[in-house]
């Protein structure tokens, strides 16, 4: 599985609930027996700095860390 097909898992992921923020681990466990967890936390990571480096308004997918936890959502409609 390429990265670009985890990214689009990922999003596809985010988009099923718009309003919902979803957790490292949901998203971990949703996509584990597509892909190693080392291989996905990386991912997460660099979609999270992604996310840190756009304005909120202008990122498909927002991550914010709330109680040491980092949650994304789908930030588009």
């Amino acid at each position: 599985m390429t990265k670009d097909q985890l990214v689009r898992d990922i999003e596809g992921i985010l988009q099923k609930d718009t309003s919902r923020m979803y957790s490292k681990e949901e998203i971990l466990n949703l996509l584990a027996p597509k892909k190693k967890d080392k291989e996905l936390e990386q991912l997460l990571a660099e979609l999270e700095v992604a996310s840190s480096l756009k304005e909120e308004s202008k990122s498909e997918i927002y991550a914010k860390c709330k109680g040491g936890t980092v949650y994304y959502k789908w930030n588009k409609s």
